[in-house]
């Protein structure tokens, strides 16, 4: 006679947890499944862009960053032009604050390859 409500009301107390329990599960490998496929795409955009190996020929690395590179504020993305402004235009940016050095690195890159 008390063994039914003892029972049920272990039931119910433990449901929310095995509840969670199992959401949580379906989540973390949502989530798995999305980080393979951001790295699968990763590396296939990897492959897209040119080499750098030696005895290759120089690359302009200008072309696959967006902005004006002189920036110091510059992301030197192919995806995000600057911390402050990152949807552009560089032209006019109030931010604007040049290179400490008049070499970026980039150009030292580009010097160095040839």
């Amino acid at each position: 006679m008390y063994l039914l409500p003892i029972v049920l009301f272990l039931i119910l107390a433990l449901l929310p947890l095995v509840v969670s329990l199992v959401l949580l599960r379906r989540i973390k490998q949502r989530w798995q499944a999305r980080l393979r496929r951001i790295r699968s795409a990763t590396a296939l955009e990897a492959r897209s862009y040119p080499s750098s190996r030696i005895g290759d020929d120089p690359i302009d690395l200008h072309d696959y960053f967006i902005g004006d590179l002189s920036c110091h504020y510059n992301a030197r993305s192919p995806y995000i032009r600057c911390a402050v402004n990152p949807s552009g235009p560089c032209e006019g940016c109030s931010s604007y604050q040049p290179r400490e050095h008049s070499e970026t690195r980039i150009e030292k890159w580009d010097s160095d390859l040839e």
